[in-house]
């Protein structure tokens, strides 16, 4: 049995206060220098920008102290009690959004009866109220007066016409109540070691025989509405974890005029638009599946990027990226959140394609989660900066989310997120060197090169 060294309470609140301070004063640097109170409604310019990485940094440090300071001075009954009662929030969350309760509260700023909210949802007013107050009390929704709710800064997120509302959707229906058969699925003796893709959490919720990505394209009515708001939900999912620091924190400017990027995979084309606003100096290929080739070429990007179009920047070419090559010549080979929805020889497969078309000095660039472990090493032998002690050194809840979308892709697709050293071996099996790991504060992105023959 090992004691707590002493004097970590008084570290961990050390480390909260000091990123408190780190906090307000990049605050202070903004056009709104302040930071917003829960009940303030009004976005704030950092809840759209790319947060600055030591905002962001400070923020995950005051995330998993707090966390990890309640962690260890609280009765550990309480804890794991109050952690195995957050069942009850997806289940909640489902309530709120399907009945439009954020966008009903919008009618009345102020507040709304839970009497006026069960006759416009047609929920009982009293069972309604306690759902209400249960989020209220995790600070999601306020309740003004004695039964009367308001929304606040974070059901402000809930409103239908914020992607985000889509993604909740998703983890409080069809992925929280896959994930409720994870141990039927982890021991069933057939599907338990499997990595097929129908042999999933998913699967044994569903019923259905074949994988998640087929009942998304509509291989039933509900398949394909829940398909169509999955879509909708990596728009808010790619704003909140701040997908496009990529924009940003890899050096586009230094590949050169006419420099060519393909995005492997990319769908619509989000992040290539981003990257055809933010830098000129690119020459851009978007590839994906036909259906969504062509609604990006035909609907996406004549309304929301019509200039590269113009500028003839952009080349939409579809190709299933499991059997077949990409562009061939490109500088630049883009994957995003590809290889974390694959098995390990599906990775090898798309990777081996990759390196089909890369020319001598063209880069694989593999943007996703990189996965950090939970144990403090010699510093020189992480890829990543550790977090100071006594803190997890992977900041612990501050960075819970990698951990979290690592169970969806066990639940859902039976993939995974992975390790540095795992993105290395499945690169060198394709025939790629991995060159450097491009650290984004959240996501990060691995760059591999041609292994060069000797």
């Amino acid at each position: 049995m090992m004691d707590a060294p002493h004097g970590q309470i008084s570290a961990l609140v050390s480390l909260i206060a000091n990123a408190a301070k780190v906090i307000e004063a990049q605050y202070a640097t903004s056009c709104k220098p302040v930071v917003p109170s829960l009940d303030d409604t009004t976005p704030h310019p950092f809840d759209s920008d790319v947060s600055p990485l030591a905002l962001k940094t400070a923020i995950q440090t005051l995330e998993g102290a707090c966390a990890q300071l309640c962690a260890t001075v609280a009765r550990p009954g309480d804890t794991i009690l109050n952690k195995c009662m957050n069942i009850y929030e997806p289940a909640c969350f489902e309530v709120v959004l399907t009945s439009n309760i954020p966008d009903i509260l919008q009618e009345t700023p102020c507040g709304m009866s839970i009497l006026d909210l069960g006759k416009k949802t047609g929920i009982d007013p009293a069972k309604l109220g306690r759902i209400l107050r249960y989020l209220a009390t995790k600070h999601i929704f306020r309740e003004v007066t004695p039964d009367v709710f308001a929304n606040n800064r974070l059901s402000m997120e809930l409103l239908s016409s914020n992607p985000l509302s889509s993604l909740a959707m998703h983890f409080a229906d069809e992925n929280n109540k896959s994930a409720a058969t994870l141990t039927e699925t982890l021991s069933d003796p057939d599907w338990g070691h499997s990595c097929a893709p129908e042999h999933t959490a998913f699967n044994k919720w569903s019923k259905y025989p074949a994988s998640l990505f087929s009942w998304y394209e509509g291989a039933t009515p509900e398949g394909a509405k829940q398909g169509a708001r999955f879509g909708v939900g990596m728009l808010g999912w790619g704003k909140s974890v701040e997908a496009s620091s990529v924009i940003t924190g890899f050096p586009w400017e230094s590949l050169g005029e006419n420099a060519t990027v393909c995005d492997v995979g990319g769908g619509i084309g989000t992040m290539t638009m981003q990257l055809a606003k933010a830098h000129s100096n690119l020459l851009l290929k978007l590839q994906d599946l036909p259906e969504r080739i062509e609604q990006a070429q035909n609907e996406v990007w004549p309304q929301e990027c019509p200039e590269a179009i113009r500028d003839q920047r952009i080349e939409f070419k579809a190709m299933n990226f499991l059997t077949e090559s990409p562009i061939k010549g490109c500088d630049v080979y883009y994957l995003k959140n590809i290889i974390h929805d694959w098995p390990d020889n599906k990775v090898v497969d798309i990777l081996r394609n990759v390196r089909g078309a890369m020319k001598p000095c063209s880069r694989v660039l593999i943007h996703e989660y990189v996965l950090q472990r939970a144990d403090r090493v010699t510093e020189g032998d992480s890829p990543f900066e550790q977090a100071p002690e006594p803190l997890l050194p992977n900041y612990g809840v501050g960075r819970i989310r990698q951990y979290a979308l690592d169970l969806d892709m066990m639940v859902m697709l039976n993939s995974q997120e992975r390790r540095l050293e795992e993105f290395v071996a499945l690169g060198e099996e394709a025939g790629l060197v991995f060159v450097k790991l491009w650290n984004f504060g959240e996501m990060s992105a691995a760059e591999f090169r041609l292994v060069r023959d000797e």
